[in-house]
């Protein structure tokens, strides 16, 4: 719109068009009465009188971001609903965290002080410790361990029905009288069965378990520790099943009682004094402070969550667990203990000074009884191992160490391959699907070890992600790069093989003697479509880009889920340690050798055999993982492919190979020479070595290269254009260039 004075009319266009009504708009103002200057007014207004035209509409992405801005910033200012439906269809009341602990604290407390209406659960009908073997009822004259903290493993069970007692006590129970829990009817079986649910507690037979204990808060309770901890029961078929435990330990006599329920039930800590009869209002105010510091704890926490309901778990039957270590042994003295706990758990140096003193699971070590409450249920646990937590943090930054240095071992390797094979000559005679194996091999061991660094969160969590970063170099920085500068440099090879396919496949049709008619035309297309299906498919792969992406995504879908599958491991590992046998097809299909350094064969393959062999070989690893005797099938793979490797460097690259799969007959660069006329010695070639100016010895001794191979003739090569040089020279040489170093004549792989 032009410029006007202020106070003036605005000017209508010289042709008469009418103005819009804004800019966002294309339609004219109303016509009205006609105005100085050509402008229009509405109707039924005075002259002189302007009306702004209105305001624009408004654009509709920004009524959206607004409707979406004030959607989210509005919606958690609802108050959450008291109320919900439960799984069965009734209505129960939301409660949170901080509500539900409040609740059992005043309850609590009130109970203590006796004043409230709560009242504790009974105690229950056989009590763990009354069915321990007396072997394991250890008289308070010497000192016992005081704690345990670590990991417990592989511990035998003994399980046994009290609902059905047998007639003869099994070996665990043997000078134990058993009781009959059902001796008046009233045992409710339907409940029964309701608690025990799917798992069937006849076929545990392990017990493993985690366990942690701290000092009380309060003062005047030395001589008890708190206990944490979960514990796995195993049975038969590779079943499990996880428990999660609270307890208290009385250190005075080395017992301990502790309470269960599987993982996913909220465990009520106010069941624990009824498994101390004889000390229980000692335990009933420890269980009183627990649940005042667990009220503080909520009461800070910034965020008012719901608690979290009991969730869906194999079996509900909770178990009351009465565990008793031994006595320290009197060779060893409790301050010898405790040096030794202190210096791993804050080392100083000294510890290589210390006498080790003997676990509590050495000799006969830790025992105990736990019983399935209301389900009817005991089993008697004897004969594992354990180790303490400060020295399985030892072992674990030692593993992590271990695991470095094999894994930059086998980086170095890589990176000094690649360095050695930098011309086309020595890079065509490597196997790509060989180095993308490896690549595999390394970022499946880079994921394990990321993943328990990041979800352990402990100190060993650094330590882990050591080797991994080694694998990661490997396996998206160094392996890529080659992989991808062998495929660029084996490119002609592959289109001379695919064009040589095509024309076998063209070349196959029938030809007879008669004229071609219409219905011969299509005979070629009828061979063509008649090709074997795997050859037809390789051969989409390798004009279709988008297939192949597609086909890749896949089979890395189908790897990353398998692949931490436990059952699934061994034949995993089987596959990725098979790098070596394209390798070896390569070799015997192209006649290759000396394709891979016998340094970077070796390093290798004992790198990467090193994790497999601590995991599943070492009976103590820091994974509590069984050994296994496949892993040592794993290592006789890897040296028969390393043992054929070398044949194929000292025999011929296809000596294993049928005649019919094996190459064409490639040039001898090994023949047997006449030996030297002394009458005619102008007959004789010349037998000095071009590369290094010495003589080549055609008939070298025991001492000499017959080393080099079987054949003492594999010690002197003679070119195609009769140039005699020896064989490690001319090895050397065709590394670099491929041409004769005297008359510059092409030569055929050595």
């Amino acid at each position: 719109m032009p410029d006007t004075e202020p106070g003036e009319a605005p000017v209508a266009p010289a042709d008469g068009a009418q103005l819009p009504a804004s800019p966002r708009s294309p339609r004219p103002a109303g016509r009205g009465l006609p105005m100085p200057g050509g402008t229009d007014l509405p109707p039924g207004l005075p002259p002189g009188v302007f009306i702004a035209p209105p305001p624009p509409r408004p654009n509709l992405g920004s009524l959206l971001f607004m409707a979406a801005w004030f959607f989210f910033m509005n919606g958690g200012n609802n108050m959450p609903q008291s109320a919900y439906i439960g799984e069965n269809g009734q209505i129960q009341m939301r409660q949170t965290e901080l509500g539900l602990i409040q609740e059992q604290y005043v309850d609590y407390r009130s109970f203590v002080n006796g004043t409230g209406n709560w009242s504790e659960p009974a105690a229950p009908e056989v009590q763990p410790f009354a069915l321990l073997p007396h072997e394991y009822r250890h008289p308070a004259t010497h000192a016992f361990y005081d704690n345990i903290t670590g990991f417990y493993r592989d511990a035998r069970v003994h399980p046994i029905n009290l609902l059905h007692p047998p007639s003869s006590s099994p070996p665990f129970f043997h000078n134990v009288v058993l009781p009959a829990v059902n001796t008046t009817g009233q045992w409710n079986e339907t409940l029964v069965a309701d608690l025990q649910g799917e798992w069937d507690f006849q076929a545990v037979n392990k017990w493993s378990m985690n366990l942690k204990e701290r000092n009380l808060f309060l003062q005047n309770h030395t001589d008890w520790t708190w206990v944490k901890g979960s514990a796995t029961l195993s049975a038969t078929g590779d079943k499990e099943i996880e428990y999660d435990f609270w307890g208290l330990h009385f250190v005075p006599n080395g017992t301990y009682n502790l309470f269960g329920l599987p993982d996913g039930m909220r465990i009520d800590i106010r069941n624990i004094p009824r498994l101390f009869p004889e000390h229980a209002n000692v335990t009933r105010h420890i269980i009183l402070a627990e649940l005042e510091k667990e009220l503080r704890i909520q009461e800070q926490n910034m965020l008012l969550t719901d608690a979290t309901p009991d969730e869906n778990t194999l079996t509900k039957c909770p178990l009351m667990i009465h565990l008793t270590v031994p006595q320290i042994p009197f060779t060893t003295t409790p301050n010898a203990v405790k040096l030794y706990e202190d210096e791993l758990h804050a080392c100083t140096g000294i510890r290589w000074s210390l006498p080790r003193p003997p676990g509590y699971w050495e000799g006969r070590g830790m025992g105990g009884v736990a019983i399935a409450d209301q389900c009817g249920w005991a089993f008697g646990i004897e004969g594992g191992k354990g180790i303490r937590l400060d020295d399985f943090w030892r072992k674990s930054i030692n593993y992590a160490s271990f695991a470095s240095a094999s894994q930059l071992i086998v980086l170095l390797l890589l990176v000094r391959q690649m360095e050695a094979t930098r011309t086309p000559s020595t890079l065509t005679k490597v196997s790509v699907p060989t180095i993308v194996m490896m690549g595999i091999a390394d970022s499946w061991i880079f994921s394990a070890h990321a993943v328990m660094g990041i979800v352990s969160d402990n100190r060993t969590s650094m330590p882990m992600l050591v080797p991994g970063f080694f694998c990661l170099c490997t396996a998206i920085v160094f392996v890529p790069r080659y992989a991808v500068l062998l495929h660029r440099i084996q490119a002609p090879e592959r289109a001379n093989t695919t064009a040589a396919g095509n024309a076998q496949r063209t070349n196959t049709a029938p030809v007879t003697g008669t004229t071609p008619t219409a219905g011969d035309a299509a005979q070629p297309s009828v061979e063509t479509e008649s090709a074997p299906l795997i050859e037809r498919l390789r051969s989409a792969l390798i004009e279709n880009k988008g297939l192949r992406f597609a086909g890749g995504m896949l089979l890395l879908l189908i790897f990353f889920n398998v692949a931490f599958l436990p059952s699934m491991i061994p034949f995993l590992l089987f596959i990725m340690y098979s790098f070596w046998l394209p390798q070896i097809w390569r070799n015997a299909r192209q006649g290759n050798t000396h394709a891979m350094d016998h340094r970077f064969v070796l390093g290798t393959s004992l790198g990467r055999l090193a994790l497999p062999l601590y995991i599943f070989g070492c009976p103590d690893n820091v994974f509590f993982v069984q050994r296994t005797n496949w892993v040592w099938i794993l290592v006789f793979w890897q040296c028969i492919q390393i043992i054929i490797l070398h044949a194929q460097e000292r025999f011929d690259p296809s000596f294993f190979l049928p005649k019919r799969f094996a190459p064409a007959e490639s040039y001898n660069y090994h023949p047997l020479l006449p030996p030297s006329d002394p009458e005619n010695p102008t007959m004789d070639t010349e037998k000095t070595c071009s590369i290094c100016m010495e003589e080549v010895d055609t008939r070298p001794g025991p001492s000499g290269e017959v080393l080099l191979g079987m054949n003492p003739r594999r010690a002197y090569a003679l070119a195609p254009c009769h140039h005699l040089f020896h064989t490690k020279c001319l090895s050397q040489w065709m590394a670099i260039k491929t041409i004769c170093p005297l008359c510059k004549r092409s030569l055929p792989p050595l």
